[in-house]
């Protein structure tokens, strides 16, 4: 069992659950205007990142704030390439502006649950992030087409857990339409974050054991009980022995 583990959450959304948050995470994910935010949310969230010692990843998703960027959009490899490098051009330009940097890049949404399932489009879109920064962090799905993608490019990676998602017995995420598949009992993910921190396995949808690894676990800052959650699960991290630590701050 690792000593450490990251603790991720998706911040700069708008859901006001921001200032909480940060007490109990590592990393956070912040919207790049695409999928959600502004330039103005953007700084918020930085600046209160940097207050907190919490690593600052960028977060773009597909430009549909309609739709919160859940809605999978048929893009061609050049607007996949722009809609990308538009957003981590924003948010390197008001990072650098508060004194900051990115540390690491998250896809959002159905961005990211496509780029999961499909290794030409993860491909794509981690050409457009090595393109911006050659040596960026890539903070992927475990088990998906993310992580083989980025270490293809050179792209140094860290894989993610997600606290209140099940899984199939393939290992990757269960659809949301799926009864089961997100757990909204604190019981149920206090669950399977010990047993995946004590034994690198999780329980699937389906009632089968299989291993998981992940060096990170994403906690869901838009629910109302989200604050709790978090405060519930960093505990429970600490309480497994494990040091809750960025992979992304190297001080």
């Amino acid at each position: 069992m690792a000593n450490w583990i990251d603790l991720n959450a998706d911040l700069g959304e708008g859901t006001g659950n921001d200032s909480a948050m940060m007490r109990y995470i590592t990393s956070a994910n912040i919207a790049c205007g695409g999928h959600a935010g502004d330039e103005t949310t953007m700084r918020q969230s930085i600046e209160l990142a940097l207050e907190n010692n919490v690593a600052i990843g960028a977060h773009p998703g597909f430009e549909d704030k309609e739709n919160f960027g859940r809605i999978p959009l048929e893009l061609s490899s050049a607007e996949w390439r722009d809609q990308i490098t538009r957003q981590l051009e924003l948010f390197d330009g008001v990072a650098r502006s508060t004194g900051a940097k990115i540390q690491y890049v998250k896809l959002h949404g159905a961005m990211a649950n496509m780029t999961a399932a499909d290794r030409n489009l993860a491909n794509v879109a981690y050409e457009a992030v090595k393109s911006f920064r050659s040596n960026m962090m890539i903070l992927t799905i475990a088990n998906s087409h993310q992580g083989a993608a980025a270490k293809a490019l050179g792209l140094e990676n860290v894989e993610e857990a997600f606290a209140d998602r099940a899984y199939t017995d393939e290992g990757l995420l269960a659809s949301r339409s799926l009864a089961g598949a997100v757990l909204s009992q604190e019981k149920q993910v206090i669950e399977h974050i010990t047993r995946l921190l004590s034994d690198a396995k999780v329980r699937t949808i389906t009632g089968n054991v299989i291993g998981l690894n992940a060096k990170s676990i994403c906690l869901h800052g838009d629910n109302e009980h989200a604050v709790a959650l978090a405060k519930s699960i960093n505990e429970t991290v600490k309480s497994l022995g494990l040091d809750v630590k960025s992979f992304a701050n190297k001080n």
